[in-house]
C-alpha cells in the first residue's frame, strides 16, 4: 500500500464533516468545529488513490497534540494510523506531541505504545459518561 501525506483545507470541509460522521459517529465534529479547526490549526490527509485518514493537530512552536487521528472504515488495521504518525514525527521532527484517548480504547493504546508515546497521567471521570482519559507524550527521537 502506497499512501502519501498532504494538508487538509477548507475545500475539502465537507469530506471532512463525512470522514468525522464514519469515524466517530457518537461524537462527530460539527461543520463549524471543524471549519474553526481549519482557520486556526493544522489537518493532514493520507491517501493512495482515495482518502484513507485523517489527522486534526494543533501545532506550537514546541509540541504538537494530536485531536484526532482517524482511519476511514473501509481501511481498518492496514497501517494507515501508523502512517499519519510517523509522517507527522517527520514533519514535526524536533517537537513534543501529545494527546488523550479513552481508557478502554486499548487498539489505539497499542498502537501509540508502540510508536512512542508514553503514558503521562490519568484523568478519571473526564468523559461525559464518565469514561476515564489518558494522556500520552512522545519525546521527539
Amino acid at each position: 500500500m502506497s499512501l502519501e501525506m498532504r494538508p487538509i483545507s477548507e475545500k475539502d470541509l465537507s469530506d471532512l464533516e463525512t470522514w468525522e460522521m464514519l469515524c466517530f459517529p457518537e461524537d462527530a465534529w460539527t461543520k463549524k468545529m471543524l471549519l474553526n479547526h481549519l482557520e486556526f490549526h493544522a489537518a493532514y490527509l493520507a491517501f493512495g488513490e482515495r482518502a484513507q485518514g485523517y489527522a486534526l493537530i494543533c501545532e506550537t512552536p514546541w509540541e504538537v497534540e494530536i485531536f484526532r487521528i482517524a482511519t476511514l472504515p473501509n481501511y481498518h488495521r492496514l497501517g494507515v494510523a501508523t502512517f499519519l504518525l510517523h509522517s507527522l514525527f517527520q514533519e514535526f521532527p524536533s517537537k513534543d506531541f501529545f494527546l488523550e484517548l479513552r481508557e478502554n480504547n486499548k487498539t489505539a493504546l497499542n498502537l501509540y505504545q508502540k510508536v512512542g508515546f508514553g503514558i503521562l497521567e490519568t484523568r478519571k471521570n473526564y468523559y461525559p459518561n464518565g469514561e476515564t482519559a489518558i494522556l500520552m507524550k512522545r519525546k521527539p527521537n
